[in-house]
């Protein structure tokens, strides 16, 4: 695979020669930033344009690079620094570096900003703040939103591309990482291995009954080790389960491509709306997804093997918006502290669940 740095320099200033030229060969640029669920769920693309016949670049900043760089599908990646572009100025750049390709698919914002609704935010642009202006809608009834925002993801990401809709958003680990994942996954001794992904970007994919499942699991079933996932402030959310032995507690210990790598070696993938559970999608294994901001429509309608928690009684839910400013924008559930919606979905239906899918 090709790796192209974007030079830092003033946007007036490039060249295609910055951008690797115009391809010689049949080419296809896809621009993705965003969360590791955007990233995740763009992957789909990737084989059908290679079908199509077209080498495959992708318009990435680092952690895209991180994520893609082992993908078999992808010939290059166009790698830029976080922020280098000024989000004022991103559809400038775009119209210079299209030229270079024969198709060209712009998915920033795609999802987030229009089907998952952005409130008004700031951004640095050249040492100061500016205000970014909320997206289209963001203030309707929570009807119109509804109407506006509800269509699945993948669909709309292979619209966009105008590809077909073969789906298989997919992580591709390293030979040397599939290892090390089933060696780790041999030294546990339970027949069953649940990974918990205890958190995502937001303090709506946190699920406050997350302890409560996973004790009731435990107390009933001998056959089974729980391993929790999540960035280093998910440490908070494992405190308590460090002296028992069926729980192993990774947040913060492993890298995301650890975590990743670890997800088909997993019996049952659990979480709320993030890129590991977006990851697990369409192995064989099993997969629950705790919705907060997304309908079942927008997330899993193409998944396989999955089952599908909405919150019961939620007056909010599906929002279709992101939640930058957390409790801010984002009822709270009086009695868990945690989001509304995450606490309205009953753990009994959780365990439930995971009970019929271990063995």
């Amino acid at each position: 695979m090709k790796v192209i740095n974007v030079p830092d320099k003033e946007l007036n200033d490039f060249t295609l020669e910055d951008f690797g030229g115009k391809r010689s060969e049949k080419t296809a640029c896809v621009v993705r930033y965003g969360a590791i669920g955007d990233v995740i769920i763009s992957s789909s693309l990737f084989p059908i344009l290679k079908e199509s016949g077209y080498k495959v670049c992708v318009n990435v900043t680092e952690q895209g690079k991180e994520l893609y760089r082992s993908d078999p599908h992808i010939d290059e990646l166009l790698v830029q620094k976080t922020n280098q572009i000024p989000a004022t100025r991103l559809t400038e750049y775009w119209e210079a570096l299209s030229p270079c390709f024969d198709k060209f698919v712009q998915l920033c914002e795609s999802i987030e900003g229009t089907l998952l609704l952005m409130p008004e935010r700031t951004e640095e642009v050249s040492g100061q703040k500016i205000r970014v202006q909320e997206s289209k809608g963001y203030s309707g009834t929570k009807k119109e939103i509804h109407q506006q925002c509800n269509t699945n993801y993948l669909e709309y990401t292979h619209d966009l591309a105008g590809m077909p809709y073969k789906f298989n958003p997919k992580f591709y680990p390293t030979k040397k990482e599939k290892r090390k994942a089933a060696d780790y996954r041999r030294l546990i001794k339970t027949k069953n291995v649940v990974m918990w992904v205890l958190a995502g970007s937001s303090v709506h994919k946190v699920y406050p009954w997350a302890d409560a499942v996973m004790a009731n699991i435990l107390s009933t079933k001998k056959d089974v080790t729980f391993v929790t996932v999540g960035d280093e402030a998910c440490q908070l959310l494992e405190i308590g389960w460090e002296k028992e032995k069926k729980v192993i507690n990774k947040s913060g210990k492993w890298t995301v491509r650890e975590t990743l790598s670890f997800v088909d070696q997993c019996d049952i993938v659990i979480g709320p709306e993030t890129g590991v559970v977006n990851a697990s999608a369409m192995l064989d294994n099993h997969t629950a997804v705790l919705l907060s901001h997304s309908s079942k429509e927008n997330m899993s309608k193409h998944w396989i093997n999955s089952t599908t928690f909405e919150p019961e009684a939620c007056h909010c839910f599906p929002c279709h918006k992101l939640h930058s400013r957390g409790f801010e924008s984002c009822t709270r559930d009086v009695k868990t502290g945690g989001a509304l919606c995450a606490a309205n979905i009953a753990p009994n239906r959780v365990v439930e669940d995971i009970l019929r899918h271990i063995k």
